[in-house]
């Protein structure tokens, strides 16, 4: 092989790449809409969803919820399908949360949405995928304020604490705050939404973060007083303050560098993910518009000025909605699934099966150098024995990857 058949690594910010993936069809995810992604290092897990192709040639049949969970490993490029036990029934529009190895569900639907929905909470430990009886689910019994059943709620967890906003029964909206204690398995009610003025708007499938004991609901959908869908915008941002239990309308800044009116256009089915080192900062992508224009762009908001920005060099390669997206602990976002085309259209032909993925932040230098040796060496890294590895001296940490993705994949 010539050198010049070598491709040159480069780390490049800000920039969307679409990871590789199996080629085998039957070893990759069956499309899907209603999933949620979490992120930790090395992998990307794709909990649940509904498959509507009824030409499936896995036996699916009918429209189904997708009982099930997959594993992408960043290093091989890989997905793996993780055996579970008592996995929940109701994994559309269900909040996840990742907390070290522990994958929190809460809520969620069945199909036909809003026919089915839950109010129950399942931990599993991904740790256990590595291991041959796979994940275990467990159920969490709470106590106290228990919400009633939705899904699209907005879930964000701060230290002991989860908190669940708003969501849809599939016949109304709801905006009541409540703050779930890991400690005590105790549920409580923090606010209560009465319609009221200083109340933000009712509503479902919204991105919501935690920023210095407050949170902050971006987007949306929900219904005005004449039952018209609306779809929630981005010059205001409702923020709940956890310590006075109230609701503030905060106006943003727009960005002066872009055509009126410098923010996001209102969109529903977009996704939003917190900067890792820099948790004042919020990027939003893609999403579908009043217009049923689907977007491709990449905003990012400092909460701390509430100034937007466009980041105009990060263009995700296909406009997409219904995707979900997650960040890692290092600063790599990846979205994954959602149908890929320019106006609305629900043709299972345009569900995309890609992850694709952008830094959004400079990591250590140590993962810069890692992605770097994947990208020349993985072969030989993944096919040489354990001892081998260990004299070439690959950090510890580097080296448990490998053994760890051998295992699984």
């Amino acid at each position: 092989m010539s050198n010049n058949s070598i491709s040159i690594y480069k780390f490049k910010p800000f920039e969307f790449t679409v990871l590789k993936k199996n080629l085998d069809p039957q070893q990759c995810p069956l499309v899907r809409l209603g999933h949620r992604v979490v992120c930790n290092t090395a992998y990307l897990l794709s909990i649940g969803g509904f498959n509507s192709d009824k030409d499936d040639d896995r036996g699916q049949g009918e429209t189904s919820i997708m009982q099930e969970i997959w594993m992408y490993c960043f290093d091989l490029g890989e997905w793996k399908s993780i055996k579970c036990q008592n996995i929940p029934h109701k994994l559309a529009s269900s909040p996840v949360s990742l907390c070290g190895n522990i994958i929190i569900t809460h809520g969620g639907t069945d199909v036909p949405s809003g026919d089915y929905c839950s109010n129950r909470m399942y931990v599993g430990n991904v740790a256990n995928a590595f291991k041959e009886s796979g994940m275990k689910f467990k159920e969490i019994i709470g106590s106290g304020d228990v919400p009633i059943p939705l899904y699209g709620q907005g879930v964000v967890m701060d230290g002991k604490y989860i908190y669940s906003i708003g969501g849809t029964t599939g016949i109304g909206y709801e905006m009541d705050v409540h703050r779930f204690d890991l400690r005590t398995n105790k549920w409580e009610l923090l606010h209560k939404s009465l319609g009221e003025d200083e109340d933000a708007e009712s509503r479902y499938l919204h991105d919501v973060v935690f920023y210095k004991g407050s949170i902050y609901i971006f987007g949306g959908t929900g219904e005005d007083e004449e039952n018209i869908a609306v779809e929630y915008g981005f010059s205001d941002i409702d923020m709940f303050d956890v310590a006075n239990k109230q609701w503030h309308l905060l106006p943003t800044k727009p960005d002066h560098k872009e055509p009126e009116p410098g923010y996001p256009i209102n969109r529903c089915w977009h996704s939003c993910v917190q900067c890792p080192e820099k948790s004042n900062l919020v990027y939003l992508c893609g999403g579908l518009g009043l217009d049923y224009q689907s977007f491709n762009d990449v905003w990012r908001i400092d909460i701390d000025t509430m100034q937007w920005e466009k980041i105009t060099n990060c263009i995700m390669p296909l406009p997409v909605y219904l995707h979900s997206t997650a960040v890692t602990p290092s600063g790599r976002m990846c979205c994954y699934g959602g149908i890929v085309t320019e106006r609305s259209d629900l043709d299972p032909a345009n569900r995309s099966n890609d992850i694709t993925s952008a830094w959004i932040t400079i990591p250590k230098l140590k993962v810069i150098c890692w992605e770097a040796m994947i990208h020349y060496f993985k072969e030989q890294m993944f096919k040489s024995s354990d001892e081998c590895l260990k004299k070439i001296g690959i950090p510890q940490e580097f080296y448990e990857r490998i053994i760890e993705a051998r295992r699984i994949c």
